[in-house]
C-alpha cells in the first residue's frame, strides 16, 4: 500500500519527468542496440549485497506463540499501529551478465517463441534471402529438468558454453534487432542465463532430447574399430575404466563413450537453434510476414 501510494505521488507531482526518464531509458536502449561493444555488460541475474540502511516501515503490534495444531511459531496480529525500523538492503550485484548482441536469429519454425516476441511488442524482421555468417551460440551441458512443472511448463537448468560457428540460416529466418525500445526485453527472454528465458521455461527443451542411437551390436563392432585406429581414444577409455568405477561398470555407459566420439553422433543436440550476430546485417530484411 504504502509503495502504491508514493508511486502515485510522485507520478502526481512530476509527471512529465516520469515520460522524460521513460524515453531517456527507451533512447539509451537503442542507441546502445545499434553499435556491437564487446566491453558492455548487462546484467542478467542480480543478488542483494549485505549492505543496507535502515528504514521505518507502518506495521501493528503482533506477538508469537507456539501452535498447538501446527507445532511451528505462529504470529497473531493486533490492532494497535506500530512504527518498525528495519534493515532496507539497496543495493545488488550482477551474478550472470552477457555481452548485448546487435540482432538474434531465430529459426522460424520455433512459432511459439516467436509469437510471444511479437506478443511483447518487439519489431521483428525475416531474412529475405539466406544467410551465411559467423555468429555467437550456446552448448548446453548438464541439463536438469525440474520434478514438476510450475504455470504448466517444465522448467530447465543448464550450464552454457559461448560457441562461434559459421552458420546458413534460410530466408524467412526471423531477426530480433536489439536497437528498439524493447531490446532488452530480447535480451532476457533469448539468452539462456536469464531467469525468465526461453530456455529457463522449457521452451527449447525438445533440442536436450537425443532421438538417435545405436543398437549394442553396431557399437561394439565401431568400438572395435575407433581403438584400432586411435591410441589417443584407447588410452582415454582405459583411463576412463580405471578412474570411473561407475562408467566400468555400465554396459551402456561403455558403448556410449565411443558412440558420442562417432561420425554418427548428433551434432545438434544440446546446442541452442538461435544465434547471435555482433556485426552488422548487409542482407535486405523483410517486416514479420511480409511476402513482398
Amino acid at each position: 500500500y504504502d509503495l502504491l501510494r508514493a508511486t502515485l505521488d510522485e507520478v502526481r507531482r512530476d509527471p512529465e519527468g516520469l515520460l522524460k526518464a521513460i524515453r531517456a531509458t527507451d533512447e539509451g536502449i537503442i542507441a546502445e542496440g545499434s553499435h556491437y561493444d564487446p566491453a558492455r555488460k548487462v546484467a542478467l541475474k542480480v543478488e542483494f549485497t549485505e549492505r543496507s540502511v535502515p528504514r521505518m516501515i507502518k506495521a501493528v503490534e503482533f506477538r508469537q506463540e507456539l501452535s498447538d495444531i501446527s507445532g511451528a511459531v505462529r504470529v497473531i496480529y493486533g490492532d494497535q499501529p506500530l512504527d518498525l525500523t528495519v534493515p532496507f538492503f539497496n543495493q545488488t550485484r550482477a551474478t550472470a551478465s552477457v555481452t548485448p548482441p546487435l540482432y538474434y536469429l531465430v529459426p522460424q519454425q520455433w512459432t511459439e517463441v516467436i509469437d510471444i516476441l511479437a506478443a511483447h511488442g518487439l519489431k521483428l524482421k525475416q531474412l529475405a534471402e539466406p544467410l551465411t555468417a559467423e555468429i555467437e551460440s550456446y552448448r548446453f551441458s548438464d541439463v536438469k529438468w525440474s520434478p514438476s512443472s510450475f504455470e504448466g511448463r517444465l522448467l530447465v537448468t543448464q550450464k552454457n558454453q559461448l560457441v562461434r560457428e559459421r552458420r546458413t540460416y534460410p530466408a524467412g529466418t526471423v531477426v530480433v534487432p536489439l536497437a528498439q525500445s524493447g531490446g532488452r526485453v530480447a535480451l532476457h527472454l533469448l539468452e539462456p542465463d536469464a531467469p525468465d528465458s526461453f530456455v529457463a521455461w522449457g521452451f527449447f527443451n525438445s533440442i536436450f532430447e537425443q532421438k538417435e542411437g545405436g543398437e549394442a551390436y553396431v557399437l561394439e563392432k565401431l568400438a572395435r574399430a575407433m581403438l584400432a585406429q586411435d591410441v589417443k581414444l584407447r588410452r582415454e577409455f582405459e583411463q576412463r575404466l580405471l578412474d570411473d568405477p561407475q562408467f566400468a561398470a555400465n554396459a551402456r555407459e561403455r558403448l556410449r563413450f565411443f558412440y558420442v566420439r562417432s561420425p554418427y553422433w548428433d551434432k545438434q543436440l544440446n546446442l541452442y537453434p538461435v544465434a547471435r550476430v555482433t556485426s552488422p546485417l548487409t542482407v535486405r530484411l523483410l517486416d514479420l510476414r511480409t511476402t513482398k
